[in-house]
């Protein structure tokens, strides 16, 4: 189902935008794309996507902050600072040194181990992985809301075609009546012909009969086709994922249609089963944009 989501988040680390766009496809194919510095984030974006959308191409667009927010910043220890400039100052005074200098203290202090410390990114990444998946499941929603209102476009348009369906059906069952009485019309010219002779083969009349009536009541056909239209009807009605329902019922409406062409040789009847043929097919077809 096509739809389009986007979100924008200003987070700690700077401005974050997603954009989710989608496009039918038979199945779920994920392509995200985004800068090199989030490559580490992909599999929780992609597992993200995934709990939402089940079927559909799915393209993630991502902007963000610079990779230098990741960079590990170079903190001064104050207090250490502080604390090695108190001891010198008073080892000076201690000592009695003339030392007027500022400089040779500062060089001391510059001497002391872990007086600069890195500021580890680790925690910052985890913030900043919660804010990016937050965007993510904003552009979701707004892509579902989006859906929804591709959803119900494509409800109604499904229920017109099983409206073309019904009439159609409604055409053919008003038909069955005449074209019985046809058939028996034609099944009492061949019996005529079996009772020329003044000899009749009931073995032969018999199978001849009975293959005459199979080959041409498509009652049992218009029965099942009804069964699955109202099967239909009732999944348009469904909430979840009914595209995969829908194109097998669809399926099944076909093989019914199918066989009432090849058993009918009215030529009334024929003319809407091929209409029907063709509206089953169309379903098929948007069958494939539904979730």
């Amino acid at each position: 189902m096509t739809g389009f989501g986007r979100s924008e988040l200003k987070s700690a680390e700077g401005h974050i935008r997603v954009e989710i766009k989608t496009v039918n496809h038979k199945f779920l194919e994920i392509s995200p794309r985004i800068p090199g510095h989030l490559a580490e984030f992909e599999d929780l974006i992609r597992k993200s996507v995934g709990r939402e959308i089940t079927r559909g191409k799915v393209n993630l667009f991502i902007s963000s902050p610079d990779p230098a927010v990741f960079s590990s910043r170079l903190l001064l220890n104050e207090n250490l600072a502080r604390e090695v400039a108190q001891k010198i100052s008073r080892l000076k005074t201690l000592l009695k040194l003339s030392v007027k200098d500022d400089s040779l203290i500062l060089r001391e202090v510059l001497r002391t181990p872990d007086l600069f410390v890195k500021d580890a990114s680790s925690g910052r990444r985890r913030l900043f992985s919660k804010e990016l998946l937050r965007a993510v499941t904003l552009a979701l929603e707004s892509l579902k809301q989006s859906r929804l209102l591709e959803g119900k476009s494509l409800e109604k348009d499904l229920r017109n075609r099983l409206a073309e369906i019904k009439k159609d059906l409604r055409g053919i069952e008003k038909r069955l009546p005449s074209l019985a009485r046809a058939y028996k019309k034609s099944l009492e010219g061949r019996l005529k012909e079996f009772l020329k002779n003044g000899e009749v083969d009931r073995g032969r009349l018999t199978v001849e009969v009975a293959q005459y009536l199979k080959n041409s009541d498509i009652s049992e056909e218009v029965t099942r086709l009804k069964s699955h239209f109202q099967a239909m009807e009732k999944t348009l009605s469904e909430d979840g994922e009914t595209g995969r329902k829908i194109d097998f019922i669809a399926q099944e409406m076909s093989r019914e249609a199918n066989t009432m062409g090849a058993k009918s040789g009215d030529a009334a009847i024929s003319g809407r089963v091929i209409q029907i043929k063709g509206t089953i097919e169309k379903i098929r077809e948007q069958a494939q944009n539904v979730e």
